[in-house]
């Protein structure tokens, strides 16, 4: 039988080499063979739209505070830590890489979900994106308004539907509303889960493999399993992932 996984996604396009959320870190992803990549969006002072995944700027630009107290014209001039690249505008990030890689956007902060959906069908690219968040109501509204739309429900630190809930309610079958993914993070999948999931017509992510020593290993394991998809933070291991699949899906 054979092993394969759709969803090879650079999740905020890279944590390892590049500036995370920065153009080049995307680029880097798409060289090494996602077909995503996850931006996390957040909304400035004056409600630009930047691609930012800490509510401060403190850990990855020379800055320090809220993101949101900043304007856009404050953000712009802002330079990140490792290779001195600029912050993107969610407007820059699709323009930039449409019809190149698909997106996975995740909602950061308080409402922001209209104005990225806005901005999303001003390029024409909402059946190109999954739209992430850990808000289920949100989600909710998104999908009920965009049927078009793609939702998965980051459940890991979710607001609402917690996993065992989510666990409990899956297995009787009596969801309230049925994301078209959910990610978890990647110590806390399982077998079952994966099955619940997959009950519900869900497809599963996981993320954050960071902090192994071998994260192919985990991936590989993932990927016996059953998952559907991985985040990777080390966009080289898109490639090594890719490589491993093609040779056991030939011997199979």
């Amino acid at each position: 039988m054979s092993k394969n996984i759709s969803f090879f996604i650079g999740h905020r396009g890279t944590l390892i080499d590049h500036d995370e959320n920065s153009l080049d870190a995307f680029e880097a992803a798409l060289k090494f063979g996602a077909n995503y990549i996850e931006i996390d969006v957040r909304k400035t002072k004056d409600n630009e739209l930047v691609i930012f995944h800490d509510s401060k700027v403190d850990r990855i630009t020379h800055s320090k505070g809220l993101l949101e107290n900043y304007t856009y014209s404050e953000i712009a001039r802002m330079r990140l830590k490792l290779t001195n690249s600029h912050i993107p505008t969610l407007n820059e990030v699709l323009k930039t890489f449409r019809n190149k890689i698909k997106f996975m956007v995740e909602l950061k902060g308080e409402n922001i979900r209209e104005d990225v959906i806005r901005t999303i069908n001003n390029h024409n690219l909402l059946e190109d994106c999954i739209i992430s968040g850990r808000n289920l109501l949100d989600l909710e509204k998104v999908k009920r308004n965009y049927h078009e739309s793609y939702v998965c429900y980051n459940i890991t630190k979710a607001k609402s539907l917690k996993l065992k809930d989510f666990v409990k309610q899956g297995k009787e079958r009596r969801l309230h509303f049925i994301p078209d993914f959910i990610s978890l993070h990647s110590k806390k999948i399982t077998q079952e889960f994966i099955e619940v999931c997959h009950t519900n017509n869900i497809l599963v992510l996981s993320w954050n493999f960071i902090g192994y020593n071998n994260p192919i290993a985990v991936i590989k394991g993932l990927v016996e399993i059953g998952i559907d998809g991985i985040l990777f933070d080390n966009h080289k291991n898109i490639k090594f992932t890719k490589q491993w699949l093609e040779k056991i899906n030939q011997v199979s």
